[in-house]
């Protein structure tokens, strides 16, 4: 699937979710036939009549909630994607206490960095950065700043190549090209990993795993790719937040940047802190549930006998 017709699925989702409200109906049929392993064709079926015959969306709202239906009475669940459980990233950490991660996609242009860094460094937050190896070739001085700020370095393969598109080789190589980068600015290997445009399958999942990489994804979406408005942005990210979420934003963006502190600043109010990824997610031994919520397992007390 080409990275233009990547973009429209997810641009027919965003705009399905506006459409009935926020009830998220769309979005929601998606999560749970993922949970479900129900087969990628399923899923995507409604999605493509859209682009394809150009129907109506409230006919294309009918037939996901009638599907959506099925899959909660467990008429579709018997359709696997494969033999194995269904491996997820984290997409957020289970918690009570009010902290979130601030994360931004280096993919684009590197116009806005230098905003951004000043604005974190004025409210004293760290954030974690998730470059391209390709972006890193191309902007190694900001990438530097990123790193000297203190800021958490992950990583987001080096040519935001489809991972689901591509061989286990070819994804461990992704990853690990990317990692040089990272390392010629930094000096050390990061271990976070975010799969370009979100995609991915077990085959990803493990691959990264195998690399030594954590697999990160998000909980609230900005969606400041679109070059949304600033109010837009805004409302999406604290409308949106609740305690563990990981915020996802990324640079060269028209409107970042000059909504960053408002967004900030509103989340303070609510009473949330901010922390890097690596401060936010628990250390092994921990559980991740169909949701991507990653919760600590508490190991047994030992008890003198």
């Amino acid at each position: 699937m080409g990275s233009q017709r990547r973009k429209n699925l997810r641009i027919l989702i965003y705009n399905l979710n506006e459409e009935k409200d926020g009830n998220g109906l769309f979005s929601s049929f998606f999560v749970v036939c993922e949970s479900n392993h129900l087969n990628r064709n399923i899923i995507i079926t409604v999605i493509n009549m859209y682009l394809t015959l150009k129907l109506r969306r409230k006919i294309v709202i009918v037939l996901a909630s009638i599907l959506f239906a099925a899959v909660l009475a467990g008429f579709l669940c018997v359709v696997p994607v494969n033999s194995q459980s269904r491996k997820i990233p984290i997409y957020k950490v289970g918690t009570d206490e009010k902290t979130v991660a601030l994360t931004f996609n280096c993919a684009d242009g590197d116009e806005d960095v230098v905003s951004i860094l000043t604005t974190l460094d004025k409210y004293n937050i760290k954030a974690t950065f998730f470059p391209l190896g390709i972006w890193i070739d191309a902007h190694p001085d900001s990438l530097k700043k990123i790193f000297e700020r203190g800021h958490e370095i992950g990583n987001h393969s080096y040519s935001h190549a489809d991972c689901v598109q591509l061989s286990r080789t070819e994804i461990y190589d992704e990853i690990m090209k990317c990692n040089e980068c990272v390392k010629s600015i930094t000096g050390s290997y990061p271990t976070l990993f975010r799969s370009p445009s979100g995609s991915y399958d077990n085959k990803t999942i493990e691959t990264a795993q195998s690399a030594g990489m954590i697999p990160i994804q998000w909980s609230v979406d900005s969606v400041d790719w679109r070059n949304n408005s600033q109010d837009e942005i805004f409302s999406r990210v604290v409308d949106k937040v609740s305690c563990g979420a990981i915020i996802q934003f990324h640079t060269g963006t028209a409107n970042t940047a000059g909504v960053l502190e408002r967004i900030i600043t509103a989340l303070k109010e609510k009473g949330y802190s901010f922390k890097t990824v690596g401060e936010l997610i628990y250390s092994a031994p921990y559980r991740i549930d169909h949701a991507g919520v990653q919760y600590k397992i508490e190991e047994p007390k030992s008890s003198r006998q």
